[in-house]
């Protein structure tokens, strides 16, 4: 059968029969612009991974390596038994900065993570097609090249297309470049349509140049501006690739030959040395090294100018080139002479000058050459080191861009354009704050992070942001305006992008404490800050508390839809439907039993309903409520209520939080009263308990820490109440903190596994591996979530990635954890070896339930894929921890609602296995699958308890 796809269609449907890949990334990946030099595939367990249940096949192109399968959670396991092994060779170390040379930093973007973005690729016969999420004409052509050298088509053979496959936040072109490259080998191999998730960059990068400390000479310059000679050396230090890179699909395939498919293009910015990249997919574009040299360059002439006693704008004007470059920084200049803004709030203001010179291609691949030039004024706050640029002029020069522009046009030039004033204020760093569930990431001017537009340019054509069509002209020199124009206010030299205000703080010596009359008042700040703590204990520990106002209830209209969003990420980060919905209940209607050692707590009504809900709470009750742990009416709440985490909660995520659970629909549902047993039904004496446990503070960041680090913190010790099930408790219920932080804990019948040595130990986390299970609830290494991790791992899911690797980074690196390497870096157990049954077993009765109820699921390769992923059991947690009970647990009652459902369900064998045969079954396993772990008790007595204790999760 002759089967061929479509040149075109309007609007093509989606092949039915996909299928999914993924490819594996080498440990290092250097490119030095011309070549591959990274870590080399030296073996790969192909066959392994070809005889899984799901797998499509295992491809292997020289470091190419990729799984194909019928489910993304089947790929991910494939891909996780591969256990590649990598050769890195010796690679040059980046070159040390010369003496004499002055240190610049362009920080790059993070990309913006993408929420669910697939491109897909259907190669055959010489065909290709591809679909990519919606992106620009210049992203589509650019991979529609890569693709053709890739799968050596001729252009005309590939059929791009664009299709929403999830809703996605603008892509980075080389996290899209690398998910299409990768369909298109794994496709290519197989015949058949494939779909790859692209993989957005979560770490950030720099650029790093160091220029001499003398500024090039006035002539060297000019003959640069020509093109006519060289400027003084310049070296570029980075971690990133510096243009357009090929695909690693084609670098790791293909590794002799790959060049760059765009280059710098900034003209007498220097040479450019000692490149390449780590592993991931961290990058640089065209547009920043232009941007970072720009800011460089730019400085220096500020500064020499100084040296010299000279005026900047004045010295800058005198030795550029005669011609149009000069004539627009002229104009410019003119337009920007303004008032002198006044200083009466204490502000310092300054003025800075820069411009650029960008060579640029036009449609029929002839060079040109384009200008722009930049003013700004900024006002520096000295005691804070804030930052606010306060006016802009900008111009540039696009008369030789398009050959339909008349010879005769004009300079555009614009004072005080809103677009532009947004475009200079992305520049003004701050670190994202770890409340921001919108993950912002710091500004920058490339096309790539934002879809915004200035108006049409005189022909009609539109020119976006950060970018005169596609030369990255515009905004070039406005970081280095404002470097200027602060070191003019303020003395200072800021040479790191983005501008930082701590780090002028610090340098203009505002850091508070000289200020007057603060030694003054130091030898009474001990005293404030006692009395202020003794007052808010003494409150605590007041048993009666007052009852605080009903009201009509909030007007949920004045929220606004991004509020009640960031609400609905903290009520989903915190489960509270899990706890507040019973069984067969309506979400958030409470009723749920909670079985604690002192009796079953029930959870209360949180929708708005005004009789049985929460409708008629002020903000304020409810505020209190979450952080002191007290109801609307003045009664303690029991902590199993988890109000002890929920207090590290900010005030906007208190709010956010209330407006979405006032904005869900009302259930009239009224839970069972709690009704304990003596002294526990003794509420008010919680006031003790809070006094003596409790810490109302809210979550204040660690500025030794990176963000990443505090955000995860605050998820962990905040909304996602972690302790209260992984950490141990006192006599008196309370959490366990110090070195029993995370240490270990129990809930709802489950031993909880310690969090704070996931770096350590015998099967050591990574941070892919955490950030993995914690995003579909399995890890080849460590096992499925199941029980009362399977509905937070449900609840993880409405999170971000950036947050759940935040997690991630957080747990790893709490006190006393060593990080573990890369998974990639480490070969997987023996699984296949130690999944072979012994030749003699003493537990015969272990083995033949083993062989009749679980071997068609967990031994790999064997049956067909009816369940979803096989656990190797080698490999699980539960074998090895000190006790069997989650073991026992699993078996009992089987996963009935998987946190993720292509992990696919276990049934459970309470009504089919006795408490003698759960226990054969359980021996045999520890010494089959962890013959290493000393045995366990061998008696039924636990099993029995946990049988009458435990029932199927309705979750």
């Amino acid at each position: 059968m002759n089967l061929s796809i479509p040149a075109s269609a309007a609007t093509p449907a989606l092949p039915a029969d996909l299928l999914y890949g993924l490819a594996l990334r080498p440990p290092a990946a250097h490119w030095n612009g011309l070549r591959y030099q990274g870590s080399e595939l030296v073996s790969v367990r192909l066959d392994e991974a070809r005889a899984m249940a799901g797998v499509v096949a295992a491809v292997q192109l020289s470091h190419f390596v990729g799984v194909v399968a019928v489910a993304p959670i089947h790929a991910l396991q494939a891909a996780s038994s591969l256990a590649p092994v990598w050769h890195s060779p010796d690679t040059p170390d980046m070159p040390a900065a010369p003496e004499q040379q002055t240190r610049f930093v362009w920080q790059l973007p993070r990309t913006p993570v993408p929420t669910a973005a697939q491109v897909l690729v259907w190669c055959l016969n010489d065909h290709a097609s591809i679909w990519l999420p919606p992106c620009e004409p210049e992203t589509q052509r650019l991979v529609r090249s890569e693709l053709a050298a890739l799968l050596q088509l001729p252009e005309a053979a590939l059929h791009l297309r664009t299709a929403a496959l999830a809703d996605t936040a603008p892509l980075h072109l080389l996290d899209l470049l690398d998910a299409a490259a990768d369909a298109a080998l794994l496709s290519q191999a197989v015949g058949r349509p494939v779909s790859v998730a692209c993989q957005a960059c979560s770490a950030d990068d720099q650029l790093v140049l160091h220029m001499p400390m003398a500024s090039p000479s006035p002539s060297t310059e000019i003959q640069a501006h020509h093109g006519t000679g060289s400027t003084a050396s310049a070296t570029l230090l980075s971690h990133a690739p510096w243009a357009v890179r090929p695909s690693l699909a084609r670098l790791l395939s293909q590794p002799g030959l790959a060049r760059a498919s765009a280059h710098a293009s900034v003209r007498g910015a220097g040479t450019v040395q000692g490149l390449k990249s780590s592993s991931g997919p961290q990058h640089a574009g065209v547009h920043d090294l232009n941007a970072a040299q720009v800011f460089a360059h730019e400085s220096l002439w500020h500064e020499q100018a100084l040296a010299q006693g000279q005026d900047p704008l004045a010295w800058r004007l005198q030795h550029l080139p005669a011609g149009p470059g000069r004539d627009l920084a002229q104009q410019v200049a003119e337009r920007a002479q303004w008032p002198a803004s006044e200083d009466a709030d204490g502000r310092l203001r300054g003025r800075g000058f820069a411009t650029a010179q960008v060579q640029t291609l036009d449609a029929d691949g002839a060079d040109r050459l384009v200008w722009s030039a930049w003013v700004a004024e900024v006002a520096v706050h000295p005691q804070t080191g804030q930052i606010e640029v306060t006016r802009v002029a900008a111009g540039h020069d696009s008369q030789q861009l398009h050959a339909a522009q008349s010879a005769t046009l004009h300079p555009e030039i614009r004072l005080q354009d809103p677009q532009l004033l947004a475009d200079a204020r992305q520049l003004l760093g701050s670190a994202p704050a770890f409340d921001d569930w919108n993950s912002p990431q710091p500004g920058s001017l490339l096309p790539h992070q934002t879809g915004l537009t200035h108006p049409a340019s005189p022909d009609g054509r539109l020119i976006r942001q950060g970018r005169l069509d596609l030369d990255g002209v515009t905004t070039l020199p406005a970081a280095a305006a404002i470097a200027n124009a602060i070191q003019q206010a303020t003395g200072v030299r800021l040479r790191e992008v983005p501008f930082q205000a701590e780090q002028l703080r610090l340098a203009l010596g505002g850091s508070g404490s000289e200020r007057p009359g603060a030694m003054r008042q130091r030898p009474w700040g001990w005293l404030a800050a006692g009395a202020v703590g003794a007052a808010g204990l003494a409150a605590m520990a007041w048993p009666l508390k007052p009852a605080l106002p009903l009201t009509t209830g909030p007007d949920v209209s004045l929220y606004s839809p991004q509020a009640l969003e960031r609400g609905r990420l903290v009520a989903a980060a915190g489960d509270c439907v899990v706890c507040h919905t019973a069984p067969g209940g309506a979400a958030n209607a409470g009723g749920l039993g909670l079985e604690t050692p002192f009796g079953t707590i029930y959870s209360t009504n949180i929708t708005p309903d005004n009789e049985t809900g929460i409708g008629r709470w002020s903000f304020a009750a409810f505020e209190r409520a979450m952080r002191q742990g007290i109801h609307q009416d003045g009664r303690q709440l029991y902590p199993a209520f988890p109000y002890t985490a929920f207090a590290k909660l900010s005030d906007g995520d208190l709010q956010a939080l209330y407006g979405y659970l006032m904005s869900q629909t009302p259930v009239k549902a009224q839970a069972p009263q709690t009704q304990l047993a003596f002294p526990y039904n003794l509420r008010p004496a919680m006031a003790g308990w809070n006094a003596l446990f409790h810490d109302a503070t809210p979550f204040k960041a660690d500025p030794a820490r990176s963000p990443e680090w505090n955000r995860g913190a605050y998820l962990v010790e905040g909304a996602g109440h972690c302790a209260a099930c992984h950490s141990p408790r006192n006599a008196l219920g309370a959490e366990k903190t110090g070195i029993h932080y995370l240490a270990g804990g129990e809930a709802e019948g489950w031993s909880t596994p310690a969090l704070n040595q996931l770096a350590g130990g015998k099967l050591p986390w990574s941070r892919d591996e955490l950030y993995q299970y914690l995003r579909t609830g399995f890890s080849s290494r460590h096992g499925v979530a199941a029980g009362p991790m399977a509905p937070v791992i449900h609840g993880l899911g409405a999170l971000p990635d950036s947050d759940l690797r935040a997690i991630s980074t957080y747990l790893l690196e709490l006190p006393g954890s060593t990080t573990a390497p890369a998974t990639q870096a480490q070969p997987a157990p023996q699984a296949a070896a130690v999944a072979a049954p012994p030749a003699y077993s003493p537990h015969v009765n272990g083995e033949r339930i083993y062989q009749n109820a679980c071997a068609v699921c967990h031994e790999a390769g064997s049956g067909p894929t009816l369940f979803g992923v096989k656990p190797l059991l080698a490999l699980n947690t539960n074998l090895h921890a000190s006790s069997p009970d989650n073991l026992v647990q699993i078996i009992l009652n089987g996963i009935q609602t998987p946190a993720n459902d292509a992990l696919g369900h276990m049934p459970g064998f309470r009504d089919s296995l006795d408490d003698n045969q759960i226990l054969d079954l359980t021996t045999y396993l520890r010494e089959r699958f962890a013959p290493e772990e000393p045995a366990w008790p061998h008696e039924t007595k636990a099993i029995s308890k946990l049988r009458a204790a435990s029932h199927a999760l309705p979750h």
